[in-house]
This record gives C-alpha cells, structure tokens and sequence, in this order.
C-alpha cells in the first residue's frame, strides 16, 4: 500500500528532532492530521499520494514549529475541558491545570442558580466559555480582559461553542467594567515573575507577554484583584484564582487582609496547589 504520507511525516520528525522537539514523531504525527483536517483511520486507507498543496502546508507548519512556535498556533486550535478553543498569538494557550479551576467552580456552585459569575482576564474565553457551556443555564456569565485583541478571539470562540448562550464580554482592567453584584470570581491571571522570563521554554516567547507575566513576584495583577474583590462580591461570594507553584501562602494573606474567609486548596495533577479559594463573610 502506498504510503507516501508516512514518508513526508517521517521526514518532518527528522526536522523536528534536529530543533530540539521532544516526541518528535508524535508532533510530526499530530501536525500532518491537524494540517490535512483527516486523522489517522483516514491516512491508513489513503493510498494515492498526498496533494502537493497539502505537502507544502505542511512543510511550513515544520519550519514553524522547528522555531519553536507553540504546536497549538500552528494547528489553531487547543481542547480545554472537551471543547475545542481557537487560539492563535493574541491569547494565552489554555492550560490542563486551568481544567482544575473550572472543575472546582462546577463541584463548588452545583445546582445553585442564578448566579452572576465573572471570569477576569478571559484571554480565549476558555473559563468563561466552559462554565456557560458546562454549568446551571440560569447563570450569567460575565467575561473581561484588558486586550481587546484578546476579546475577539474569545467571542469568536463563543459564537462557535455556545449556540443558545451568550456571554456578556466586558473591555477594561480586571473587575472595573463591572457594576453590578458579583457571585463568584474566576481567574487565572498572569503570575509569572518577570524574572523568571529566561528560563521559561522557547514557546512561550510566542505567548502575550501581557498575560504571562507579573512584578512583584509574579503577584502584581493577583493582588490587585484581590483589593476590587470587597466592593464587588456579593455576600457569601466566592473567589477561585490559579496561582503558580509557591504563592498559595502569599495569595491567601492577601485575601484574608481583605477580609476574606480561605477555603481549601485544590492541587492539580503534579501536585502543585494550584487553585485558591476564599469566600467573602456573609454580613450578620
């Protein structure tokens, strides 16, 4: 059976291997189906040669990720909690650890209803958009960022995935563009150190800047959430922030200086505390 496909991915491994690429066959593998738009079962039964065109796309899709372009650029598209998410360099590649966020708010907010919930600093919608889509219909969701470049792409992700829901996108700094009570906050806001910038991996050069990395030890855009979070959160309101490996203590003095009851930690799958909670005192 004639497998010229093979022959074209093996020679993209090669490239791949010679840059650096980690699993490079499987990235070769996974780049030939995300450049074709057909996955394997089709390729085994394909026994002409592969378009020229398509060959040529492909070629270039290596060159990219042989600079070491994020692979999720390349092929424009990251799956988050079952839902497949464009993105593309004016958002952040949505993380695994981020599920862990999402999942706690889910477990946490159960069957209540009618809840107004904001995801701060949305970046692809990947929050906003898995709560809509996953949670209670009665809930109202709310999603903002700074980059309006960034709210394009998060919108263009909504008309995509919520067909009868919509989401209400708001352009401004954190929880500013908001008025109105709010039930629960979510966020997973940059908390990177800006020193920490050249040992991170070559992709996230690709990555905005805006939405990786923070002074203050990573803390700045936290922190300054955390001081909005009293005036916004309704009574019993409730917080849920994705931090990096050793800033659990730190967010967590910063909430209770706000006067903010801590709830527990959730750890996500290499064990690092990834998602603070805490909650806003109902008033006696």
């Amino acid at each position: 059976m004639n497998r010229e496909w093979q022959t074209v991915v093996e020679q993209g491994a090669r490239e791949l291997r010679a840059a650096g690429i980690e699993r490079a066959y499987r990235e070769a593998s996974r780049l030939w189906f995300g450049v074709s738009g057909q996955e394997l079962p089709y390729w085994i039964l394909y026994s002409g040669s592969p378009p020229p065109a398509l060959v040529e796309e492909y070629r270039k899709a290596i060159r990219r990720r042989s600079g070491r372009e994020p692979f999720h650029y390349i092929v424009g598209m990251r799956e988050f909690m079952g839902l497949n998410f464009h993105v593309d360099s004016r958002v952040l590649i949505p993380r695994p650890e981020t599920e862990k966020l999402v999942e706690r708010i889910l477990a946490d907010a159960g069957a209540k209803k009618d809840l107004v919930i904001v995801d701060v600093g949305t970046g692809s919608g990947a929050i906003a958009i898995s709560l809509a889509y996953l949670g209670d219909p009665t809930w109202r969701v709310i999603a903002t960022d700074v980059s309006e470049d960034a709210l394009k792409v998060a919108q263009l992700n909504c008309g995509h995935l919520l067909k009868k829901r919509q989401i209400h996108f708001v352009q401004g700094d954190l929880l500013r563009g908001i008025s109105q009570p709010v039930d629960i906050v979510a966020a997973n806001l940059p908390y990177v150190a800006e020193d920490d910038r050249e040992v991170c991996s070559p992709e996230v050069a690709y990555e905005p800047r805006i939405a990786l990395y923070a002074s203050e030890g990573g803390l700045n855009t936290i922190v300054r959430l955390i001081n909005q979070l009293p005036v916004r959160l309704t009574d019993g309101g409730r917080v849920y922030l994705e931090v990096g490996m050793g800033q659990a203590e730190r967010v967590e003095r910063c909430l209770t200086a706000q006067g903010m009851t801590i709830l527990p930690r959730t750890r996500d799958l290499a064990g690092i505390e990834r998602v603070i909670a805490a909650q806003k005192p109902q008033e006696q």
